[in-house]
C-alpha cells in the first residue's frame, strides 16, 4: 500500500511539473515579442504642446527597437546612439535599391571593414520624417535589421524616461 501511494505521489509530481514546464513555455512565447520588437507600428500623437510626439518602449534588453520606414519601405530598426549614421546590411540595402558610393573603412564590433555610403531620401519613425539621411553599408552586418544612428537622430529631439523612448521634431514650429 505503501509503495502504492508512493507510486501516485510520483506521478502526481510528474504531471504539476509538466504542466508548469507548459504555462513557462507558454508565457515565455506570448513574452517574446517583446523581446524582439515591442514597437512594430509607432504614432505620433500631439503632445500637450501640440508638437508631435513618438513614444517608444524597451525590449526586455532594453533596447528600442522599432518598425519605421526608409524611401517607404518598411524596416526594423535598432535605436543606435552610438552610431553616426544609418547602418544598413549589404542585403537591405539592395532591397531599397540604393546608389552606393565608396565609403572608408568602418569600426564595427566585428573589427573593421570596408563600407560604402548612400543617401536615403526619407526616413520615417511613426510620422517624424527627415529627408537626405546619409547611410553607411556594411557588407558583413547579418540580417534585416538597421541601426538607426546620429544621421536621423540629429533632427530629433530624444529623451528617455521611465524605460520608454520619446522622440520630437527639432525645432518644430508650432502654428496658432
Amino acid at each position: 500500500m505503501n509503495l502504492k501511494r508512493s507510486w501516485q505521489s510520483w506521478r502526481l509530481a510528474r504531471a504539476l511539473l509538466i504542466v508548469l514546464m507548459g504555462l513557462g513555455i507558454v508565457f515565455a512565447l506570448s513574452q517574446s515579442g517583446r523581446r524582439g520588437n515591442p514597437n512594430p507600428r509607432p504614432v505620433a500623437y500631439l503632445g500637450q504642446d501640440g508638437v508631435p510626439e513618438v513614444v517608444l518602449k524597451q525590449n526586455q534588453l532594453d533596447q528600442y527597437v522599432v518598425t519605421g520606414r526608409i524611401n517607404g519601405q518598411r524596416i526594423e530598426l535598432l535605436v543606435d546612439t552610438g552610431a553616426a549614421d544609418v547602418a544598413l546590411p549589404y542585403g537591405v540595402a539592395q532591397q531599397l535599391g540604393l546608389k552606393l558610393y565608396p565609403g572608408a573603412v568602418s569600426k564595427t564590433g566585428n573589427g573593421n571593414v570596408r563600407s560604402w555610403t548612400a543617401w536615403l531620401e526619407s526616413v520615417d519613425v511613426g510620422g517624424l520624417v527627415a529627408h537626405q539621411v546619409k547611410a553607411t553599408v556594411l557588407p558583413n552586418m547579418a540580417g534585416e535589421q538597421a541601426l538607426l544612428g546620429m544621421s536621423y537622430l540629429k533632427h530629433i529631439d530624444v529623451w528617455f524616461a521611465a524605460g520608454q523612448m520619446r522622440l520630437r521634431p527639432v525645432n518644430y514650429a508650432v502654428s496658432e
